[in-house]
């Protein structure tokens, strides 16, 4: 399996002919080992925010990191904000991340879409309107873009083994990248700091490709879900 893990640029090979508890061990394996991976590079984070605010003299990344984190369940109540996490975004991240890497038009136009549905939160004025005005506009720019989507994209031909290696890593650094806003507002004079406090998430990303094409695209889904599950069941175990 730690030879399937580095050869990236076989992962559209990877068969997923495999009985249904072959592929639920193996999503238990997986979690297991990015369980074990965020316990050892925690440290790492300690480390950083450490030099940010005792060496540097910043506020504290992760301290912003928890206020984010408390607006939110603020905004949205606790039920809904673990919904999102929880289920949507598992949906939605999955859906812009892996689902792609078919190269599949059709799949490539649904990226596209969810992407929009992301991306909706920088449209002006509707942070502030209410949930039910916040997913009708968000299912509206998801069917919208992705009817304009999959008719204006060419017929896209699978691309050779090298470029596909390129894609799948592009994937993964945006997906891990991403969860830097997590971190807003961003010290953007220690930007580059950043990026040491989503090492799980780049991490997470690479693994949640893998069980994608090992799989199927539904299993990546179930174990981002669960990895989001447990990491909101220990944070809000830990959040007072």
């Amino acid at each position: 399996m730690l030879k399937e893990f580095f050869a990236i640029w076989a992962y559209p090979t990877l068969g997923t002919e495999r009985r249904f508890q072959q592929k639920l061990v193996l999503l238990l394996q997986i979690y297991g080992i990015i369980f074990l991976f965020n316990l050892l590079t925690a440290p790492i984070a300690f480390a950083v925010d450490f030099f940010a605010t005792h060496v540097l003299h910043f506020k504290s990344i992760t301290k912003q990191y928890h206020i984010s984190m408390l607006r939110f369940f603020e905004k949205f109540g606790y039920f809904k904000a673990v919904l999102y996490i929880c289920i949507a975004a598992p949906v939605i991240e999955e859906s812009i991340f892996r689902l792609p890497l078919s190269f599949k038009r059709q799949h490539i136009a649904l990226s596209l879409g969810f992407a929009l549905v992301l991306a909706a939160k920088i449209l002006p004025g509707l942070q502030q309107q209410s949930l039910a005005v916040n997913l009708v506009a968000r299912a509206i720019l998801f069917v919208v873009g992705y009817l304009i989507f999959n008719r204006v994209l060419p017929r896209i031909q699978s691309p050779g083994e090298k470029l596909q290696s390129r894609l799948i890593i592009i994937s993964i650094l945006c997906f891990g990248l991403m969860h830097i806003f997590n971190y807003v507002p961003l010290q953007w004079n220690i930007i580059y700091l950043y990026p040491f406090f989503v090492i799980p998430q780049l991490f997470m990303g690479w693994l949640l490709t893998y069980i994608r094409f090992k799989n199927g695209f539904f299993w990546g889904i179930a174990l981002h879900a669960l990895i989001n599950s447990v990491s909101m069941l220990i944070y809000t175990a830990f959040r007072h």
